[in-house]
């Protein structure tokens, strides 16, 4: 007994080990990618990590007042609309390391660990010793790959619910259930939730696999009621504000009937899901669910996990908004089945060769580590997109103007605004959009848009009496026709009121390069700001001031 614990303790220290490298090797894989480049989701998660660090800094009662007044100078932060749970690890982050971009998604992917070491347990647990040495496959597969090195809100989530599932079924398996495993549940459920509200989806997996197998008797354990009750009065004030700053997310969630009946809404996922998993793992999970169901030891585990699947492709698939990045949770089922066929391979195998059971495996721990490193093989090839060339824009307009308003028109202005704010402790500087100077859509270009501005002449007009702003960077756009308000803008600055100061080339598909125009005539200084906001309604406005260091309630 005490052989086959040092044995069993061993061994997993070796996985854990081997799970290590495997993970340094992921974060080295694109260690020059700051994480910025899914705009504008990645730089918003980004700065709104600022946010709530300064917010807490400047502690004040009038919440809404000082997030209009953060986003009067920082415009690219979304406190109300998304829950804080990561944004307040992110502002831990940059309060002991710094304000780096690098920061925040090595936060990210400290969170891809974590949930490849649920992963290692549910093997272990459920499957077998060897099957923990699968784990590593979470971190070399392409979803993981591609968005463990973005500023997202996917990974951590994914890590949550994992974490959150395998307590819940340790609870379930519990004869008497265990307490420990009930809170912990319940406790990384609702920090899933705040974190990413989709990952609410882990309570209908849970639910179903009641269902299946007819546990109801659970539902009558008395500290269910109590943790759901707490954990309602927890949520309930962000379902206030998400049905106030979040309407149209919301409405995009919900589907019509003509959605519904429509054979790609069905199909966008099964067809997508190559870019999150390689093809030959998902063939060798096929035969794992096969070997699963037709052999009874695996059954149960088979219909766990198919039905895990089954709840996370029918809730995804049913809400309107869609993106192969949703999906990321079904990589965890999809493991533990490519598990499950290379156990069932290893075992034919052995009686064939009537290989002993010890010999059988070690083959399981081969095959497994081959298709490791054949994945690490595999990955360096997989490409990751990234923006460069803002952070020297950036320290460019640093000294050039260290304490003045920022003009910016293009569509990465997200990563421009992170990287203003991360240089500028003191607040010092501003940024000021174009999208909310000259024009204003809800949430994608040329939605519910408002111009304000129809001609060369109305521009500098804007920009003198509303702006603010004397240096002005402009994208020039790789491709695509701008709208009338940034045509009249690019009218303007062949005006001899603007000098052209330098040009920054930028590495992203989407842009050519930036312009840097100082404005000649002399600029009105603004000491309130006014804010359109089309997305809540073609009337909304707010004028605040812009924040400042030490603002007080």
């Amino acid at each position: 007994m005490n052989s086959a614990r040092i044995i069993s303790s061993r061994q997993l220290l070796l996985q854990v080990l081997v799970l290590l490298v495997i993970w340094t090797y992921l974060f080295t894989l694109h260690l020059d990618n700051d994480g910025l480049w899914f705009q504008g989701d990645s730089p918003r998660h980004a700065v709104t990590g600022f946010f709530w660090l300064d917010y807490i800094r400047d502690f004040t009662l009038d919440a809404k007042g000082y997030a209009l007044s953060y986003y009067a100078r920082y415009p690219a932060i979304d406190p109300a609309s998304r829950p804080p749970v990561f944004y307040l690890l992110e502002a831990t982050a940059f309060a002991l390391l710094g304000p780096s971009p690098y920061v925040a998604k090595t936060l990210v992917l400290a969170f891809s660990l974590l949930g490849a070491l649920y992963l290692m347990a549910w093997l272990r647990h459920w499957i077998s010793p060897e099957a923990g040495w699968a784990a590593g496959l979470l971190l070399l597969l392409p979803g993981m790959i591609t968005w463990s090195h973005a500023i997202m809100l996917n990974v951590p989530a994914l890590a949550l619910g994992l974490g959150a599932l395998y307590h819940a079924r340790r609870w379930l398996d519990a004869p008497g259930g265990s307490h420990t495993d009930f809170l912990v549940a319940t406790l990384l459920t609702l920090l899933g939730i705040l974190t990413y509200y989709p990952t609410g989806v882990v309570v209908m997996v849970f639910a179903c696999w009641m269902a299946v197998q007819r546990d109801w008797k659970r539902l009558a354990y008395n500290k269910i009621s109590l943790a759901a009750g707490i954990s309602l009065l927890i949520l309930l004030p962000f379902v206030r504000l998400i049905s106030h700053w979040a309407q149209v997310q919301l409405d995009w969630l919900l589907p019509s009937a003509t959605h519904l009946a429509t054979i790609s809404t069905w199909t966008f996922y099964p067809l997508l899901l190559t870019q999150i998993v390689d093809i030959h793992l998902i063939c060798l999970a096929g035969l794992g669910l096969f070997a699963g169901l037709a052999q009874k030891r695996w059954q149960r585990e088979a219909i766990t996990l198919m039905s895990w699947i089954a709840v996370l492709y029918l809730v995804f698939t049913i809400l309107y908004a869609k993106d192969i990045r949703y999906a990321l949770p079904v990589m965890v089922p999809m493991i533990i089945l490519c598990a499950i066929g290379i156990i069932s391979v290893s075992e034919w195998v052995e009686r064939r060769l009537r290989m002993p059971v010890s010999d059988g495996r070690k083959l399981t721990m081969i095959i497994i580590l081959l298709i490791l490193l054949s994945q690490a093989y595999l990955v360096r090839q997989h490409t990751v997109p990234s923006v460069s060339g803002y952070r020297e824009l950036v320290a460019f307009l640093e000294q050039a103007a260290p304490a003045e308003p920022l003009f910016y028109e293009g569509y990465h202005d997200g990563i421009f605004t992170f990287y203003v704010r991360a240089g500028d402790e003191d607040f010092q500087r501003r940024v000021v959009l174009g999208s909310k100077l000259l024009y204003a859509s809800a949430k994608v270009p040329g939605w519910r848009q408002q111009d304000f501005v129809h001609s060369p002449a109305d521009v500098i007009r804007v920009i003198r009496e509303q702006g603010g702003a004397r240096w002005l960077a402009v994208e020039v756009p790789a491709h695509g026709q701008p709208s009338a308000p940034v045509r009249a803008l690019h009218e303007a600055l062949g005006t001899p009121d603007f000098e052209l100061i330098r040009s920054f080339p930028i590495d992203a598909h989407s842009v050519e390069r930036v312009d840097v125009y100082r404005f000649r005539l002399p600029v009105a200084e603004v000491q309130e700001v006014e804010l359109p906001f089309p997305v809540l309604g073609p009337d909304v406005r707010y004028r605040t001031t812009p924040v400042t260091r030490g603002h007080a309630d």
